[in-house]
């Protein structure tokens, strides 16, 4: 496992690629995540970010998926611009990409979406699986997410992994995050006992949840860094000791909806905050 920078997720703004890597290499972090589309847009070009990430020793572990999956309409209009990112991914040692999943809809009956979501998947999963890179789709957990719509849908690791199996291209797993696996009834590294082994897992988030909430109440937000007042409510310690046993050996984010660090606008004062919390929790 490494430790891997988002500046978006951490209200961390920086002046582009380099100062990303130099924020995550100062503070203890192996890799940063990053969109290959926004290297484009700063002017930087394979050639360049490739040096720039051997002076920092500082890789990119993984972009978020540009493709909308909320609607067939809303696919259709994107999907075309995958292989050109899924490209440039590869060109910069990029293997993993990663995107979230409503678990409720209000058009679809959970098995019209089922296939819904197997048609879409599999065809995103063989894009990127042409360029060695696995595929990452977080469930989420809040039962007021399950509830926001009229037909409940897949919020559970079983029922993704049943979801990745369907799809059947061989690269497709979890983003695994702690505070949904918490908010499904599976605290600390309880989740461990339905993975089937490390393959099934493409990233982690680590995120506290509240203390004193019933799971029943858990919302989608708050959530908290390791060790940030008003977090508790998880087993961070257990569910990263979990991830060791499964030999898992990829990035490790933190994504917080953080009021505390929402709050500040010191770059490095929000890195250090961050890498020490991680650190915190970190198998020994």
């Amino acid at each position: 496992m490494y430790k891997s920078l988002n500046p978006g997720h951490l209200n961390i703004k920086t002046n582009g690629f380099e100062e990303t890597l130099a924020l995550a290499k100062k503070h203890g972090f192996g890799a940063v995540s990053y969109n290959p589309s926004t290297l484009e847009a700063e002017g930087i070009d394979t050639y360049k970010a490739l040096d720039l990430m051997g002076q920092y020793g500082v890789i990119i572990s993984d972009f978020g998926l540009p493709v909308q999956i909320t609607s067939r309409d809303a696919f259709n209009d994107t999907f075309p611009t995958l292989e050109k990112v899924a490209r440039a991914a590869a060109k910069l040692g990029i293997h993993r990409c990663c995107t979230w999943m409503m678990s409720s809809s209000k058009d679809y009956e959970y098995a019209e979406n089922f296939d819904f979501h197997v048609w879409m998947f599999r065809l995103i999963a063989k894009v990127l699986k042409d360029y060695d890179i696995l595929f990452g789709v977080e469930f989420l957990g809040p039962k007021h997410i399950i509830t926001a719509n009229k037909y409940p849908f897949i919020h559970t690791i079983d029922g993704m992994l049943e979801l990745c199996d369907a799809v059947g291209t061989g690269n497709m797993g979890l983003l695994l995050d702690s505070h949904h696996c918490y908010s499904s009834g599976l605290p600390g590294g309880e989740f461990a006992k339905y993975i089937r082994n490390e393959k099934d897992i493409v990233i982690v988030h680590i995120n506290d949840s509240p203390v004193g909430v019933p799971i029943d109440e858990v919302k989608d937000s708050p959530r908290f860094y390791p060790g940030e007042p008003g977090g508790g409510g998880n087993d961070l310690i257990g569910f990263m000791n979990a991830l060791k046993s499964l030999e898992y050996t990829g990035p490790v984010v933190v994504e917080p909806f953080s009021k505390t660090l929402n709050g500040m606008s010191d770059n490095d004062a929000i890195a250090k905050i961050v890498s020490d919390s991680i650190d915190s929790v970190w198998p020994k």
